[in-house]
């Protein structure tokens, strides 16, 4: 996911040394509560990044065909008013591949080179192609057997104007021991996202069992890169958190099976800070009957 996932494993690391259940700031907690501050830190820098979520200014889905491109009303992507010129060139898809051909005399850049015209890797492979023209960048994005081009302004307002991302107090109760629970068999889910008609599929390997308010719960782990990957909902969703619900990412568990969920790391998905997002949203089989005062909250930016 984003880079603040890599510091859950740090973060682990350190609370693993804390007393469980330990509340208020005391000198066995005050390491932790640094720890979250810093990930909220990491997590802020990491959306008003330039790979962050706060620039995104379009996501256009690609016919198959030529997709002509500009600022120009009349081009089948259209790019905002006074970031490119009327035509920037065409995207051809074809064999569900994108190539891009640029409009003859318009600089567009693949990093420092100058573009030519290529076959564009999406954002399923190993790093996307990004192009860029000025201030504008674009990539390619593959939902399901769909392609899409995501678009980028760097200096976009929403930036400088984010007033940042109110969260409730880090409580170590809330840094819970879970047990990992897998299934005979991998499954491979069908999850809806804010995309009408768009699902998502990951592989869901088994769930996570824990405790929380006196009651013994489960959550359902997707395969992520190198760790576990949870989509969540509970009794804040739509009330003080998000009303799709929050994300967690979650160490893979150690020889006995056990890992952590930390909830003081659950966090936004990218659509509540942008429209241009494929968030997938909690199933129900993850919607948790308590209410979790934990981690990021959601207030509707202005």
């Amino acid at each position: 996911m984003i880079s603040a996932h890599q510091l859950l494993g740090s973060a682990f690391a350190l609370a693993t040394t804390l007393a469980p259940g330990a509340a208020g700031q005391t000198p066995e907690t005050a390491p932790y509560e640094k720890i979250v501050e810093e990930w909220r830190a990491e997590r802020l820098a990491s959306l008003k990044g330039p790979d962050g979520w706060l620039n995104l200014v379009g996501l256009h889905w690609l016919k198959e065909g030529e997709n002509s491109f500009g600022a120009g009303a009349g081009n089948d992507l259209v790019a905002p008013e006074g970031s490119a010129p009327a035509k920037l060139g065409d995207f051809v898809v074809e064999n569900g591949q994108v190539t891009f051909r640029a409009e003859p005399g318009v600089e567009v850049f693949d990093g420092e080179s100058a573009f030519t015209g290529m076959l564009l890797t999406d954002d399923q492979e190993n790093g996307p192609t990004l192009l860029t023209h000025g201030s504008l960048a674009w990539t390619v994005i593959r939902r399901m057997d769909r392609l899409g081009v995501r678009l980028r302004h760097y200096d976009h307002p929403a930036v400088t104007a984010f007033a940042g991302i109110e969260s409730y107090p880090t409580d170590p109760d809330w840094r819970l021991e879970a047990r990992f629970e897998a299934y005979p068999e991998p499954r491979t889910i069908r999850v809806a996202t804010v995309v009408e008609g768009l699902g998502w599929e990951p592989t869901v390997p088994g769930i996570l069992e824990f405790e929380a308010e006196g009651q013994s719960l489960s959550l359902e782990a997707y395969r992520s890169d190198g760790e576990f990957f949870i989509v969540f909902a509970d009794h804040t969703t739509g009330d003080t958190t998000y009303p799709a619900g929050r994300y967690l990412a979650v160490p893979l568990p150690g020889p006995d099976g056990v890992t952590v969920l930390d909830f003081n790391q659950a966090y936004n998905p990218p659509c509540a800070f942008s429209e241009f997002a494929t968030c997938p949203l909690a199933t129900p089989r993850n919607r948790l009957p308590v209410a979790v005062e934990a981690g990021e909250k959601y207030t509707e930016q202005p």
